[in-house]
């Protein structure tokens, strides 16, 4: 009995918002639940489709993508912490769209470019900026590649 009624909860939880393997165990552990029946609930939301890690990181890498304004290597980093394998995380970073994702770390990148305007020096200007895309998960190629044009028009 003890089972169903963490499975509803489960099910209830996961028909709300996205969740992956490691964030219901998390839970489940949280709730006292025993190793084996927790593989057991986790058997049952997967049979039930509730819970697909594939389903989880396309949603996670699109809305970090276009929403959060993150670059793939932080994307990637924060899906493998959560113990995604890496051919599912490769899988989801195809599905978003590289001139969107691009055109985000511009804005991203143009409002951090502007924010700094009270820096006198341009170097410690762009090395700021540089920092910031770098940790928002861009490539190094990827910031220099939009600072160089910042630097153009300034």
């Amino acid at each position: 009995m003890h089972i169903e009624n963490e499975i509803a909860k489960m099910e209830a939880l996961c028909s709300r918002r996205e969740y992956c393997t490691s964030d219901i165990l998390e839970k489940l552990k949280s709730h006292g639940i025993v190793e084996e029946d927790a593989a057991k609930i986790l058997q049952s939301l997967r049979q039930g489709r509730f819970l697909d890690d594939a389903r989880y990181a396309r949603a996670f890498a699109r809305d970090k993508s276009s929403l959060a304004g993150w670059g793939a290597k932080k994307i990637i980093f924060l899906l493998r912490s959560k113990g995604i394998p890496a051919e599912t995380v490769a899988e989801a970073l195809d599905e978003i769209d590289g001139a969107a994702a691009a055109s985000r770390l511009y804005e991203v990148l143009l409002v951090k470019w502007n924010s700094l305007s009270r820096e006198g020096n341009p170097q410690k200007k762009r090395e700021k900026a540089l920092r910031f895309a770098i940790s928002r998960g861009y490539s190094y190629e990827e910031a220099i590649a939009v600072l160089k044009e910042f630097e153009t028009v300034s």
